[in-house]
C-alpha cells in the first residue's frame, strides 16, 4: 500500500474515531475523574478492542457478522446492556473519583482497560463503518501484511485521537474545577450512557 492510498485510510479512520459516541463519554469521565494516565489507558484499551474489529474485518469476519441478523442483533444487546451498566455505575457513584489522581494506587486501572477495550467490542456498528471503508481499500489479493497494516491504522489513530483528548481533558487548568465537580460529572455523564443505552434497546425493540 502506497503513501497516496494510505493516506485518505487515516484521513477516514480519524473523521470515525472523531465522531462523537459511547466510546467518547466514556473516555472523557475517565479523564475527567480519575485523571490522565486512567484516561489515556482507556484509549488505547479501547484502540486495541478496534483492532480486533478491524483485524476481523480485513479477513472477512466481520462482513460475515454483519450479514448476520441474529448474531449481530445479540451483539447489540449486549453492547446496550454494557452501556446501561456502565450508566448506572456511574449514576450511582458516591465516590469523588476525581481525588483518585492524586494517588496512583487507587485508580482502577485494570477496570479502566476492560471498560474501553469491551465497549469497543460491544459497539457492532463498528463493524459495519470498517465493511464500508475495508471494502474501497482491501484488494482480495491483499496480503497478510496489508491487512494487518490498515487494521494497525484504524486502531493506533482512535487510540491516539482518544488519548489527545484524555490528555486535554485532564489539563491543569481545569482538574481543579473538575474534582470540585466530580460527583456532579459522574451523573451527567451516566446520564449519557443511559441515554445511548435505552436509544439503542428501544431500536432493538422497534426492529
Amino acid at each position: 500500500m502506497t503513501l497516496t492510498e494510505w493516506a485518505p485510510l487515516a484521513l477516514v479512520c480519524l473523521l470515525g474515531a472523531m465522531s462523537p459516541g459511547p466510546s467518547l463519554a466514556l473516555v472523557v469521565r475517565h479523564a475527567a475523574t480519575k485523571g490522565a494516565v486512567a484516561g489515556v489507558f482507556c484509549a488505547v484499551s479501547h484502540g486495541a478492542g478496534i483492532f480486533l474489529w478491524a483485524s476481523a474485518t480485513a479477513t472477512g469476519l466481520g462482513a460475515v457478522i454483519v450479514s448476520q441478523p441474529t448474531w449481530f442483533e445479540a451483539i447489540r444487546a449486549v453492547g446496550a446492556l454494557f452501556l446501561l451498566y456502565l450508566g448506572l455505575s456511574a449514576l450511582l457513584s458516591r465516590q469523588n473519583e476525581a481525588g483518585a489522581s492524586e494517588n496512583p494506587a487507587q485508580p482502577a486501572y485494570a477496570q479502566v482497560g476492560w471498560e474501553g477495550f469491551l465497549i469497543a467490542l460491544s459497539n457492532p456498528k463498528i463493524a459495519v463503518f470498517f465493511v464500508a471503508l475495508f471494502s474501497q481499500f482491501i484488494e482480495p489479493e491483499a496480503s497478510i501484511l496489508e491487512q494487518f497494516l490498515i487494521a494497525a491504522t484504524a486502531a493506533v489513530i482512535d487510540a491516539a485521537w482518544y488519548a489527545l483528548v484524555a490528555i486535554s481533558i485532564s489539563r491543569a487548568s481545569l482538574m481543579g474545577q473538575i474534582k470540585s465537580r466530580a460527583t456532579l460529572l459522574n451523573r451527567c455523564f451516566g446520564a449519557i450512557l443511559i441515554g445511548l443505552s435505552l436509544t439503542m434497546l428501544g431500536t432493538l425493540w422497534v426492529d
